[in-house]
This record gives C-alpha cells, sequence and structure tokens, in this order.
C-alpha cells in the first residue's frame, strides 16, 4: 500500500514546538504532520519554513494557517500576496492564496530530510487574519477537502495511537491486488446446527454439510 505517513504516532504529552521562532503547543492524541508551503507557479514567493499542522477530519476545508505563523514561517507579508479565492469560514470570509504543501517524512512524529508527498490544495491555502486568530484553530490544520483532492485516505488506530495517510497508485486502481479471475471467492465459514448439517435445501439437489461443500456420492452398489 502507498503510504505517504505510516503509524505515527499521536501526540503523547502536552508539548511545545517552534515554527520560525513562533512557539505552537501541541496537544496530547493529536494527529500532527509536519509541511512546508510550495507556491504554484515558477517565480512566485517561496516559502521554506516547515511547521507542524494537525489533520482535522473535523474541518471540511483545505488547509488554514494563522498569519502570525504564515509569516514567521515564509517572511512574507499576505497584503502582498494576489489572493486566489474567498472562502466563508465559520461564516468569515477568508482569503485562500496560491500554496500547495509538501509533507515532510517523519520519524517518531518529527520531520526528517525528505518530502512524503506534494498535495493540492485545490482552492489555495486561507491565510486567518492576526486581527480574528482567536476565533480559529490556534495552529494550522489539514482539513478533510485537501485529503478528498488528493485521494487521501486517513486512518486512527486507537491501541496503538497512531495514524496513517495513503493513496491508491497514480491512475487509481484497487489498493489491493485482485484474485485471478479463475480463483472461486473464499467461503467464510458456515455456522450451522447439528441437525441443519445433514438438513437438505429446499427443492432438489443434494443435501450440503457447509457452504460450498457437497455430500460425496454414494458408492455403487
Amino acid at each position: 500500500m502507498p503510504f505517504v505517513l505510516r503509524r505515527v504516532p499521536l501526540v503523547a504529552a502536552e508539548r511545545s514546538v517552534a515554527a520560525g521562532g513562533v512557539p505552537i503547543t501541541l496537544r496530547p492524541l493529536q494527529p500532527v504532520a509536519w509541511a512546508r508551503l510550495v507556491p504554484w507557479g515558477v517565480g512566485e514567493p517561496a516559502a521554506d519554513g516547515a511547521f507542524p499542522a494537525v489533520i482535522d477530519t473535523g474541518n471540511n476545508g483545505t488547509v488554514l494557517i494563522p498569519e502570525s505563523i504564515f509569516h514567521a514561517v515564509t517572511g512574507l507579508n499576505p497584503g502582498a500576496l494576489i489572493g486566489h479565492h474567498t472562502t466563508p469560514v465559520n461564516g468569515v470570509p477568508l482569503r485562500c492564496y496560491r500554496f500547495n504543501l509538501d509533507l515532510l517524512r517523519l520519524r517518531r512524529g518529527e520531520p526528517v530530510d525528505g518530502t512524503a508527498a506534494r498535495v493540492q490544495t485545490d482552492r489555495g491555502v486561507g491565510i486567518i487574519p492576526t486581527a480574528l486568530e482567536s476565533l480559529f484553530p490556534r495552529m494550522p490544520v489539514i482539513g478533510v477537502r485537501c485529503l478528498a483532492v488528493n485521494r487521501l485516505s486517513f486512518s486512527l488506530n486507537g491501541e496503538k495511537r497512531t495514524f496513517s495517510l495513503w493513496r491508491p497508485p497514480a491512475g487509481g486502481g484497487a489498493l489491493t491486488p485482485a484474485p485471478p479471475a479463475s480463483a472461486p471467492p473464499a467461503a467464510s465459514p458456515a455456522r450451522l446446527s447439528p441437525s441443519a448439517s445433514t438438513r437438505s435445501p429446499r427443492g432438489t439437489g443434494p443435501a450440503t454439510l457447509g457452504r460450498g461443500t457437497r455430500r460425496p456420492p454414494s458408492p455403487p452398489s
């Protein structure tokens, strides 16, 4: 299975990390990825700083990032950028800007060198103005729309307290190989009562011992 992020530990305990010098508090049990903004076009302003982002399945948007963190990791002022789209979030229209995301490789939940995958943001990255940051998530979030646009699947293992992201191969197709056409599907075990094990089905035909199992023929006399 083509994993983007595999078995990444959920945040174990509250701790603080820095993104561009801005302290960000990670809360226990959050599924946190690390990302970097990538401009859509050649020659557009670059953004090299990495930052943590919560994968938020309760958010139907793409990517949201507070302006204070955006400025810290990019050195850019949103007012000097060309907005691509305006989208309402919690009833507030937010400007989206022309960036995609590089999801970074992680080891034990910490970013390491290398990119795990580049994901599209569809409408761009929504930047939360500094004056409105108290009304929105305090740290960047990756929403369901971003997962859907990139055909990403998200799973959380509560027992092991890990999460994973994966997607099917380019061009689509099943995530796991299909059985050969000549191979019959595996029969699931039948649950029969003792009296039912030799009961004939309605109509004509031999009795069955279980699903797909016929009673052997009687030997010739």
